[in-house]
């Protein structure tokens, strides 16, 4: 199976991320599973700009990063084309990307969204943590949430939205995966 933990940023995926790799579940429900994490921090540490400040590069490198995951045969994501397509939307929005960029990740959207098997949405719930990479800006993160239910809304996305603490969003996950 594809699966991928999507939403904006301090919305708990990293967190879950790790709840159910350390899940006594997981050799169960996930045996020889690959977990994709910290796709934006990677790029970041080679020295590419991200969140606000992100652009034609930042953008292309993550987008192409969920073509990559996405042919493995069995993997959990933090994060997935969703996530890329609503950060280079904002990008585009506010003069940071180009136009062939933005049709580029809405293009790469519509061809492989369907190839994840779950893709579960971490709704904005929780608090805006300041972690020093990810931003810190309120009215971002707001926008961001706007441009997931966008989306989810506009491509009829098949997402399981995961609400409340790291154990009940992970009992919820692996129930999801077991029925």
């Amino acid at each position: 199976m594809k699966i991928a933990i999507t939403g904006a940023q301090s919305t708990g995926k990293s967190t879950l991320l790790h709840s159910i790799k350390n899940s006594k579940l997981r050799d169960t429900v996930l045996p020889n599973y690959v977990f994709n994490d910290e796709l934006t921090r990677k790029i970041n540490q080679k020295g590419v700009t991200i969140n606000e400040q992100g652009n034609n590069l930042t953008q292309l490198l993550t987008i192409n990063v969920h073509v990559s995951n996405i042919i493995q045969d069995k993997f959990v994501s933090d994060r997935c084309i969703i996530d890329a397509c609503c950060y280079t939307h904002w990008l585009y929005q506010n003069g940071k990307v180009d136009e062939w960029v933005m049709d580029y990740s809405t293009k790469v959207l519509q061809q492989i969204i369907f190839s994840y098997d779950y893709i579960f949405y971490l709704p904005n719930e929780l608090p805006l943590q300041d972690d020093g990479v990810r931003s810190a800006n309120k009215s971002f993160r707001d926008e961001i949430v706007h441009l997931f239910e966008y989306y989810i809304d506009t491509y009829n996305l098949p997402v399981v939205t995961l609400t409340g603490t790291v154990e009940q969003r992970t009992n919820k996950f692996f129930n999801t995966l077991c029925n």
